[in-house]
C-alpha cells in the first residue's frame, strides 16, 4: 500500500498539482507583501476585509499559476522520449526563467502602485521606446536594494522549485493510465484558468468584492493583470462601454453641453499675447497647503489673486499625454488609453494653437525634454507650432535634469525669446521638473528623501520659477497686452490623501495686463478640457471645432466635470461627485447626492466618447 501511495505521489500528474499549489502559494504571499508595503492605504481595513482579499484573489491565483504549470505538463508528455536529466534540465530552465519574469513583475506592480496607483498592465510598455525617460521616472527609488531584493526572492523560490524538481521527477516509465492522467489534470487546468464553471471567464471584476477600491485593486493578481491588458487589441472597432443605444447616448451628452448663454469678457483687447503654463502634476492638494512652515507653492498663492481663477476644476486624467491633448484640444481622456498613441487618431484633432496661427499668431512650444515621450511629438508638430524648442535646442550643460533641462533653464530661453518673437505670439511652455525623480538644482526647501517630500520641494521649486517669470513679465514690453495661463497637465497622486477625487482637483489661473478686471473668482465646476473653448470664446475666435469643451464663462453652461483614469470615470456636479469603476461596474468612491441619472449620464458620456475614438 505505502509502494503504491508513494507512486502516486510521485508520479508527473502528482507534480503538476504541487508546481501548481507552488505558485499559487507565491502569489497569495506576493498579494501579503503588496498589502504591506501600502500601509498606508491598507491600515483601515479590517481583519475581516484583509482575509476576504485573500479569500478573493485566490481564483486570479490559481489561474495564473495553471497558466504556468500547463508548459510544464506538456513538456511530461514527451516524457518517453526524454531521460530523467533532460527533462529535469528543461523544466529548470523553463522555471529560472519564468520565476524571473514573474517576479520582476510583483517587484513593479508594487512600485508602480506607489506611483500610479494602478496595478501593473500593458501603460508601461509604451515608454519602452524612451529607456532615458524610464530610468528618470524610476531613478528616485533605490534600486539597488530593489535588485537585491529581487535577487533574494527569487533564490528562495528558485531553492523551493528545484527541490521539487529533482525529488519530483525521477521516475523509470510512464504508462498508459498515467499519461491519460497527465492530459485529464492538463485538461482540467482550464478550470481555474477561465475562473471556475461560470458563464464569462475570469476578468478583474470577477474578484472585486468591495467598496474599498483598494481592497479590490489588492485583490489583483499582478501577472494575471499585465497578460489579460496585453492580450486586449487596444485598437479593437468594438467599444466596451455601451450601456445604451446611440441616440440616448448623444442626447445625454448634448443635454450637458449649453451653449446658448451670454459669455462674460474679462480681456482689454481682442488680440493678446497669450503664454500657456502647462504644470506638470500641479493639483489642488498643495494650494494654500503648509509643510515645515513654509507654503508649498507661495508664488501660486499670491498670484490667484492677482487673476481670474477657477477654483473648481478637474484635470481630465491621470497622465502627460492624455492631459495636453485636453488641454490643446480639449478632449476628455480615455480611462485606459490615450489617442495620442495613435498618431492617425491624434491629427484628427482640433489644435488651439492651429487657432492662433491661422489669426496671424506666431505660435511657439518649450519643453525641456523629449516630446517622444509617449508618442506625444507626431500630435504636437501637427498643431501648427512655428517654433519648437525641445531638448535638443538646449546646450549640454544646460541639460541639468534627468528628463533634459530644468524648468529655470527652460525658463530663461523663453525669457530670452518673447522680446524677438512676432506679435500677437501664442506660447505653450510645458513644464517637466515635478515629475518623477522629483530632483531640482539647489538646496532643498523641505527635509526628508520620501516621495511627498521631494515631490513637494520640486513643486516649490517650479512655483518659485514661474512666480519670478510672472514678475519679470511685469517689467516687459509686452506684459500689458499679454495673457498667462496656469493649468496642469494631469492629476496626481502626490502628496497621497484618502480620496481618489483629490488627485483630480486642479485649478486654472488667468493672469497678465491684457485682464481687465484682477482677483476675480470664477466658482464654475468644470474640466482641463474647458480650457480650450473658454480661452478661444474670450478671443471672440471659433470654439466650434471643439465640442467636447465648454466655455466656463458662458453664463448658462451647467456645473459638471468628467475625467478618465485605469477603466474607471469619474463625475463631478453641482450636488456632489461619483467615481465609477467600469471593471466592477459599481460606484467606488462618492460624496453628495448622486442619482441614477447622473451615473446613467456620465456612463454614456464615456460611451459616446469611445464612440467618436473609433470613429477618428
Amino acid at each position: 500500500m505505502q509502494k503504491k501511495f508513494n507512486s502516486i505521489i510521485n508520479s508527473a500528474p502528482a507534480f503538476i498539482i504541487k508546481y501548481w499549489l507552488v505558485f499559487t502559494l507565491f502569489f497569495e504571499l506576493a498579494r501579503v507583501a503588496f498589502i504591506c508595503f501600502n500601509y498606508d492605504l491598507s491600515s483601515g481595513l479590517p481583519a475581516k476585509e484583509f482575509f476576504a482579499v485573500l479569500y478573493h484573489g485566490l481564483r486570479m491565483d490559481l489561474s495564473m499559476a495553471a497558466y504556468i504549470s500547463v508548459p510544464v505538463g506538456l513538456i511530461f508528455l514527451f516524457r518517453r522520449f526524454l531521460s530523467n536529466k533532460v527533462l529535469k534540465t528543461a523544466i529548470i530552465i523553463y522555471t529560472t526563467i519564468i520565476s524571473s519574469l514573474i517576479i520582476i513583475i510583483v517587484i513593479s506592480d508594487v512600485l508602480l502602485f506607489r506611483a500610479w496607483g494602478n496595478r501593473i498592465d500593458a501603460t508601461p510598455l509604451k515608454y519602452l521606446s524612451n529607456p532615458a525617460e524610464m530610468y528618470a521616472s524610476i531613478s528616485h527609488l533605490p534600486l539597488l536594494i530593489i535588485s537585491v531584493i529581487i535577487v533574494i526572492i527569487l533564490a528562495i523560490l528558485f531553492v523551493i522549485l528545484k527541490k521539487l524538481i529533482n525529488k519530483g521527477i525521477n521516475f523509470k516509465h510512464q504508462k498508459f493510465v498515467e499519461i491519460l492522467i497527465l492530459l485529464l489534470v492538463i485538461g482540467a487546468f482550464i478550470i481555474p484558468i477561465r475562473g471556475g464553471f461560470q458563464l464569462a471567464p475570469l476578468n478583474q471584476s470577477s474578484v472585486f468584492f468591495s467598496n474599498n477600491n483598494f481592497a479590490n485593486q489588492a485583490a489583483i493578481n499582478a501577472a494575471w493583470n499585465l497578460m489579460y491588458s496585453l492580450n486586449q487589441n487596444e485598437n479593437n472597432k468594438s467599444n466596451p462601454y455601451i450601456v445604451s443605444d446611440n441616440i440616448d447616448a448623444v442626447a445625454a451628452v448634448d443635454s450637458l453641453y449649453s451653449r446658448k448663454g451670454k459669455t462674460q469678457y474679462f480681456l482689454k483687447t481682442k488680440t493678446p499675447n497669450v503664454i500657456i503654463i502647462t504644470w506638470e502634476s500641479f493639483t489642488a492638494k498643495v494650494i494654500d497647503e503648509v509643510k515645515e512652515g513654509k507654503e508649498i507653492v507661495p508664488g501660486y498663492n499670491k498670484l490667484k489673486n492677482e487673476g481670474l481663477y477657477f477654483p473648481n476644476i478637474y484635470a481630465a486624467g491621470d497622465r502627460t499625454d492624455k492631459g495636453i491633448v485636453a488641454v490643446l484640444s480639449g478632449y476628455p481622456a480615455f480611462a485606459l488609453t490615450s489617442i495620442v498613441k495613435i498618431p492617425k487618431k491624434a491629427s484628427s484633432l482640433p489644435i488651439i494653437s492651429k487657432e492662433f496661427l491661422n489669426h496671424g499668431y506666431s505660435t511657439s512650444f518649450y519643453y525641456g525634454g523629449e516630446p517622444e515621450f509617449a508618442n506625444m511629438k507626431a500630435y504636437l508638430m501637427q498643431g501648427g507650432f512655428n517654433n519648437f524648442i525641445t531638448i535638443n535646442d538646449f546646450k549640454k550643460e544646460d541639460l541639468n535634469s534627468k528628463w533634459g533641462a530644468h524648468d529655470g533653464v527652460v525658463a530663461n530661453k523663453i525669457k530670452d525669446d518673447l522680446g524677438n518673437l512676432k506679435r500677437p505670439f501664442f506660447v505653450n511652455w510645458l513644464t517637466l521638473s515635478s515629475h518623477e525623480p522629483f530632483e531640482v538644482p539647489g538646496p532643498p526647501s523641505f527635509s526628508g528623501s520620501d516621495d511627498e517630500s521631494m515631490f513637494s520641494n520640486s513643486l516649490h521649486y517650479t512655483d518659485s520659477i514661474i512666480y519670478n517669470f510672472v514678475q519679470y513679465g511685469k517689467t516687459q514690453p509686452w506684459w500689458d497686452n499679454t495673457l498667462i495661463v496656469i493649468v496642469p497637465d494631469h492629476g496626481a497622486r502626490l502628496p497621497r490623501t484618502k480620496k481618489i477625487i483629490d488627485n483630480f482637483k486642479v485649478s486654472i489661473l488667468f493672469l497678465g495686463g491684457a485682464l481687465k478686471e484682477r482677483g476675480v473668482v470664477i466658482n464654475k465646476i468644470g474640466s482641463q478640457n474647458d480650457l480650450a473653448s473658454t480661452l478661444l470664446n474670450q478671443l471672440s475666435f471659433d470654439a466650434s471645432k471643439f465640442k467636447w469643451s465648454k466655455n466656463l464663462l458662458d453664463s448658462s453652461i451647467n456645473d459638471w466635470a468628467y475625467f478618465a483614469f485605469n477603466n474607471a470615470c469619474g463625475f463631478v456636479g453641482s450636488n456632489g461627485y461619483f467615481i465609477y469603476d467600469n471593471l466592477g461596474n459599481r460606484v467606488i468612491e462618492s460624496s453628495g447626492n448622486k442619482s441614477e441619472n447622473e451615473i446613467n449620464t456620465a456612463l454614456k458620456y464615456q460611451q459616446y466618447l469611445y464612440e467618436d475614438y473609433l470613429r477618428r
